[in-house]
């Protein structure tokens, strides 16, 4: 019912739309097993202000309506799970009665913390893209992502070994 119910607000809020809008979905999966993740809270700050707050269904998908001259940040975040987020700014000049909704979908991976590993450096959005109205592009911010890249990858990998050395210590330790 609550997916149906936003499904219609949804669709009003496109059809009164004068301008190019920007739809955020995806999926949220965990990081080692690549399965939806329900139940994660998506909270939508726009210009610093919690907007709305959606749970993902048991595909884990998420969709989220944008509108046009704000800021936004979008934040993944489950109990037992490092939280992670990411930006989309959507200033921009817009045609008038331009009334197309413009799609990007991000795929977001949570993970549960690793004792011993600082991960609050996922605070940090994990991309910035801009969205620009008046043409409908959407870009990432690659100088933010050449800065971030190299500490994403060795936190994930460290969480990754760190998670596969607990697992295999947990089966021997069943075994025994």
């Amino acid at each position: 019912m609550l997916r149906i119910l936003l499904l219609s607000c949804s669709l009003v809020i496109t059809a009164l739309a004068h301008a190019v809008q920007l739809r955020v979905h995806g999926s949220v999966t965990d990081l080692l097993e690549r399965t939806p993740l329900a139940g994660v809270e998506v909270r939508v700050y726009k210009d610093g202000v919690k907007q709305q707050v959606l749970r993902t269904g048991n595909s884990g998908a998420y969709e989220v309506l944008l509108d046009n001259n704000a800021s936004y940040v979008i934040r993944f975040m489950q109990a037992g799970r490092v939280t992670k987020c990411f930006a989309v700014h959507t200033h921009g000049g817009a045609w008038a009665d331009d009334k197309r909704v413009m799609d990007l979908e991000v795929e977001m991976t949570l993970f549960r913390p690793v004792e011993g590993v600082d991960l609050s450096w996922f605070d940090l959005p994990m991309g910035m893209a801009r969205f620009q109205p008046m043409t409908g592009h959407v870009s990432w911010n690659a100088d933010y992502e050449r800065r971030i890249r190299g500490e994403a990858e060795r936190l994930m990998a460290e969480v990754k070994q760190r998670h596969q050395e607990q697992g295999t210590h947990a089966q021997v330790v069943q075994a025994r």
